[in-house]
């Protein structure tokens, strides 16, 4: 019986995982991977904090190191960007002009930053941060006495002010919503968070617009907002979303929605001998069964294993709750399930920024949706995360 020719498309940890979930079930069919980086795959999530900050060797990000891949019989096709899929012919064609043929395939392209639409905007000294690359770029720039801004008030723009701030840089967080973290949609958790950056000398200004970015003798020198004030500024992280790397599949036959390939339970895509995981899957959410699309670690891991399973033979639904986690100077952050669109939000425990030890719970219907939980990175809480886990699984809402 001839092997199985496995494709994966995407280069991140959605792809490395997947060929962990192949190697399970079949050991011995190639697997090519497809990335238009000339990285092996790495974790994202360092690239603000740890790595940024110089405390990791790019050794400790990668997923596998390099001689993993050859050992497990696959092939790492660096520099390589794909065109477009022929479903009915089962081959990638990519911008080189080359088709790569396949008997499964994976599409797991990942997310690129969202570029801001202001002018200035690629003056030297403006940074996105989503590439090993650009967090070496970052770096360099990060020195004791910068004057940084981090344009937006999420995950990668809050992460990065901490970060900069460690490393002795004065911090501005610019967040064009009332609110920092929009997503936990309640004021007075947003407003919590800002107060901790606050407590570290970082200046949050929320409901904030970027007008431009003023440069000086070639280089950055400040942020101008809407309301015509100026910001001194050696460098600016402008972190305002990701966007899908989907583009590429516009006339290939596939299902998108919102940007997000739609998959079904197993997460196969509407293609033949087709799936899709991580960033880019618009998949059957197991807590709401809604679908939905998440950009985390969390869920690039378990559905890249998944689907290299499901690629291998195995069927089997994608059931995994959703759960990812940052960090803030000492804080940890963890947020489970769903928290968008919640009917109320219930935060119990200590909201003093020295010590939190807090846990919101989101609740949309009368059933447990989702969690945050905030505390000292010092402290356990896996025992009440593994109980929460299961209150969301079962929609109920613990008692206080």
């Amino acid at each position: 019986m001839a092997e199985t020719q496995y494709v994966i498309v995407g280069g991140g940890l959605a792809a490395a995982s997947a060929i962990e979930g192949i190697r399970e079930l079949d050991k011995d069919g190639p697997i090519t991977v497809l990335t238009s980086e000339r990285e092996l795959p790495y974790h994202r999530p360092p690239l603000s904090k740890t790595f940024l900050a110089g405390k990791d060797r790019v050794e400790a990000v990668r997923v596998h190191e390099a001689a993993w891949y050859p050992k497990n019989r696959v092939t790492v096709r660096l520099g390589q960007t794909a065109k477009s899929v022929h479903i009915a012919k089962q081959g990638v064609t990519l911008e080189s002009g080359d088709r790569v043929p396949y008997d499964r395939l994976l599409l797991a392209t990942g997310c690129r930053a969202r570029k801001l639409n202001a002018p200035g905007v690629d003056t030297p000294g403006v940074f996105y941060l989503r590439t090993l690359q650009d967090c070496y770029a970052l770096r360099s720039a990060l020195k004791p006495g910068t004057k940084a801004i981090a344009v937006g008030g999420s995950f990668i723009g809050m992460e990065v002010a901490a970060t900069a701030r460690h490393l002795g840089s004065e911090v501005t967080v610019l967040e064009v919503g009332p609110t920092v973290y929009p997503r936990f949609a309640d004021p007075s958790l947003s407003a919590f968070f800002a107060r901790i950056l606050e407590s570290q000398g970082i200046t949050v200004r929320t409901g904030t617009r970027v007008a431009r970015f003023r440069a000086q003798d070639g280089k950055l020198a400040a942020v101008v907002t809407e309301d015509g004030g100026q910001i001194a500024a050696n460098v600016a992280v402008v972190g305002v979303g990701a966007e899908p790397n989907t583009d590429w599949l516009a006339t290939s036959g596939f299902s998108i929605d919102r940007g997000g390939v739609i998959v079904n339970v197993r997460l196969e895509t509407a293609g033949k001998n087709v799936w899709a995981a991580g960033d880019i899957a618009r998949f059957p959410d197991p807590v709401t069964k809604q679908p939905r699309r998440l950009e985390h670690w969390d869920n690039a891991q378990a559905q890249g294993k998944q689907a290299g399973r499901n690629m291998a033979g195995a069927a089997e639904p994608y059931t995994h709750q959703s759960a990812f986690f940052s960090d803030l100077l000492d804080i940890t952050i963890n947020v489970l399930g769903e928290t968008d669109n919640p009917d109320s939000v219930d935060i119990r425990g200590s909201t003093d920024v020295q010590a939190p030890n807090l846990t919101a719970l989101y609740v949309r219907g009368f059933r447990l949706t989702g969690a945050v939980t905030v505390n000292l990175n010092s402290v356990d809480r896996s025992a009440e995360l593994e109980k929460l886990q299961k209150s969301i699984a079962a929609g109920t809402v613990p008692e206080s």
